[in-house]
């Protein structure tokens, strides 16, 4: 039997004129996924990077009062927006809040302020960290949670916490007293 006009089965195996098209078909999904996660690492990492520095801020704010107001910690807390931007600030819970730390080296909450999220109950005792423990002074807490959720595929991966606390000395005074 003898194949039809010009065609043999030889000559279909020299033929390479498709091969490149076939391999670039196999390659795309992986190409894809890659630059898709790489663009989507980028972003998460971006913004870690921002809930660190919208920690810190917070602190450095605050740490530059002598007393403060409640709207005075509403006004820095809500400078967070502005930090934090692109990224939306209702996903996140700030608290700033002032611990003062006994002769015995306890921490106790004097004063706590949130935003989106739960304050620090005043009175209640803080595990402040020994490197940084001294009687008899007191320093500010910074914390910061941040549900980040992936820009490629949100629902599918679900979101991811990110969280920062940031601890400062007042600068200014020893301590920041909440005047009412």
């Amino acid at each position: 039997m003898r194949p039809a006009a010009g065609f043999s089965l030889r000559a279909l195996g020299r033929n390479i004129r498709g091969v490149s098209a076939v391999e670039f078909a196999l390659v795309l999904p992986f190409l894809v996924l890659i630059y898709l996660g790489g663009y989507q690492l980028s972003d998460a990492i971006a913004a870690q990077r921002k809930v660190t520095t919208t920690t810190r801020a917070i602190a450095d704010l605050t740490s530059r009062y002598t007393t403060v107001t409640d709207n005075d910690l509403d006004t820095v807390l809500n400078a967070s927006r502005q930090i934090m931007a692109p990224y939306s600030t209702s996903n996140a819970n700030l608290t700033i809040s002032q611990v003062s730390i006994d002769a015995d080296g306890v921490g106790t909450v004097d004063w706590s302020r949130p935003l989106h999220g739960t304050a620090l109950e005043v009175g209640s005792t803080f595990d402040v960290p020994t490197e940084i423990r001294q009687p008899n002074t007191s320093i500010l807490v910074a914390s910061m949670t941040y549900l980040y959720v992936p820009v490629v595929a949100g629902n599918l991966l679900g979101t991811i916490p990110m969280h920062e606390q940031i601890i400062m000395s007042p600068r200014a005074s020893n301590s920041i007293p909440l005047a009412t």
